[in-house]
């Protein structure tokens, strides 16, 4: 199993704002994610998860590592900050509850205010 990181940053390289790196992550099953906040401000919460798997939510501001043993598609967002966008994909594997992350996506668009294709973006790049 590997390890791989997240930033949770205010400013992202590419002067984007409020934003995981990388937004899209494809793991396998069982590998960890180290989720690394650049301040107090920040955490990754699930809101779309495959069946079976364990909804995460990481403290603010810490430090914390996810294993992750089903696969599918999870979707995450930094609470204080999901209405400006700050939003990201886990896939691990195989897409296998793909149609259900587009719809628990779609039900969570609406309290996005800037940035919303961020998550259009993300999904695309799932095979």
């Amino acid at each position: 199993a590997k390890e791989y990181t997240v930033k949770l940053v205010t400013t992202g390289t590419n002067n984007e704002s409020m934003v995981f790196e990388p937004g899209y992550i494809k793991i396998q099953k069982g590998d960890t994610i180290n989720f690394v906040p650049s301040d107090v401000t920040h955490n990754a919460v699930s809101f779309s998860i495959p069946e079976k798997a364990k909804s995460f939510s990481t403290p603010l501001g810490k430090d914390t590592k996810i294993t992750f043993d089903v696969e599918g598609v999870y979707l995450y967002k930094c609470v204080p900050h999901a209405m400006l966008g700050m939003l990201g994909v886990v896939q691990v594997g195989k897409a296998t509850n793909l149609d259900q992350a587009k719809a628990d996506w779609d039900k969570n668009k609406a309290t996005v205010v800037v940035n919303k294709e961020r998550m259009g973006k993300y999904l695309s790049q799932i095979k």
